[in-house]
């Protein structure tokens, strides 16, 4: 029987009682919205039902299993919703914790002030003999900075803008070796800021004198604040 004789029945039925019948107040906890409706619908299924041709009882036993597992996805999905925001604001209180300390994010682009110092550190696989931090703007114009010869490991570095010419403005950062092997680059910033997007997603810092990064960008929290 369909879903539409199901109801028509239960409407003709119910204009028969006159309101007779007092309402039933559900119980504590009981759920109401979409479960009381789907079991008013199967009720009135039941009740409509062709008695020459009765449907199979395994059906509604089907129906009512279907019903409590999508009813046990959906709760569930709001419980997960729920621990996701929950992990997010505690992530949101504890990346706040940070502001006006340093920490290293792992970054191939910047937004650079041109007056704060450029800052970082290097990891290289192996020994090289020349290492070059290269900056390249907007326009395309690449700015190569000389970082000497360099051991395996890491190393740190701190470089004066001015005395490179590099203005405010965006550019790409690229670690160039001579063995034109990969090497990490981390910049050395001071967290000025927290933003936690309104519609969720992952927290965004603001870092003094490069821009906003995802928090996941951020790969060490040194914990001293700035010199």
């Amino acid at each position: 029987m369909s879903v539409n004789a199901a109801q028509n029945g239960q409407q003709s039925q119910s204009a028969a009682s006159n309101g007779s019948n007092p309402a039933v107040a559900p119980a504590a906890g009981q759920s109401t919205g979409m479960d009381d409706m789907f079991m008013k619908l199967l009720l009135a299924q039941i009740q409509n039902q062709n008695p020459l041709d009765p449907t199979d009882a395994s059906q509604f036993v089907s129906q009512l299993a279907q019903m409590s597992q999508m009813k046990s996805s959906v709760d569930m999905l709001k419980q997960l919703q729920g621990n996701a925001l929950m992990l997010r604001e505690l992530q949101g209180v504890s990346l706040g914790s940070q502001v006006g300390r340093q920490v290293l994010v792992q970054a191939d682009q910047a937004h650079l002030s041109g007056k704060d110092p450029l800052s970082g550190r290097v990891t290289l696989s192996g020994e090289e003999q020349q290492v070059s931090l290269v900056l390249t703007d907007a326009g395309g114009k690449e700015t190569v900075i000389d970082l000497g010869k360099r051991p395996a490991g890491e190393f740190d570095f701190n470089v004066d803008p001015s005395k490179h010419g590099l203005v405010e403005g965006e550019y790409k950062l690229e670690v160039r070796a001579a063995s034109k092997s990969k090497a990490g680059l981390e910049m050395l910033a001071t967290v000025s800021g927290v933003r936690l997007p309104i519609n969720g997603g992952e927290p965004t810092l603001t870092l003094a004198g490069l821009g906003e990064f995802p928090a996941s960008a951020i790969t060490r929290l040194l914990g001293k604040t700035q010199a």
